[in-house]
């Protein structure tokens, strides 16, 4: 085998593990993020919710306060993972709609 093909073949292995490997942490990232949304049903307490956003490992969220209680959007660490999980937690700090996107 010439030593053009060698670089060439040598090339296109690490573009595929390249490829392989982002396509497993998107995966991950994105099933990271629908299996802990469907933990949140309506009357769990923010508590509970905060501390198993605080297990995932790609993933990362945002609590923002308004005047009706409180959105926490949970979405992924990486750029390429477009998924999230809306949580709307009213005055008590109840959940009270948890909606996967």
């Amino acid at each position: 085998m010439k030593s053009k093909n060698k670089k060439i073949l040598i090339s296109l292995l690490v573009v595929l593990v390249f490829i392989i490997t982002g396509a497993i942490f998107w995966k991950i990232a994105k099933d990271e993020i629908f299996y802990l949304c469907g933990n949140f049903s309506v009357g769990v307490n923010k508590s509970s919710v905060i501390r198993q956003l605080e297990t995932a490992n790609l993933s990362i969220y945002k609590n923002t306060i308004n005047e009706n209680g409180a959105i926490i959007v949970f979405s992924s660490k990486l750029n390429f993972v477009t998924n999230q999980c809306v949580i709307e937690l009213d005055k008590s700090e109840k959940v009270v709609l948890a909606v996967y996107k």
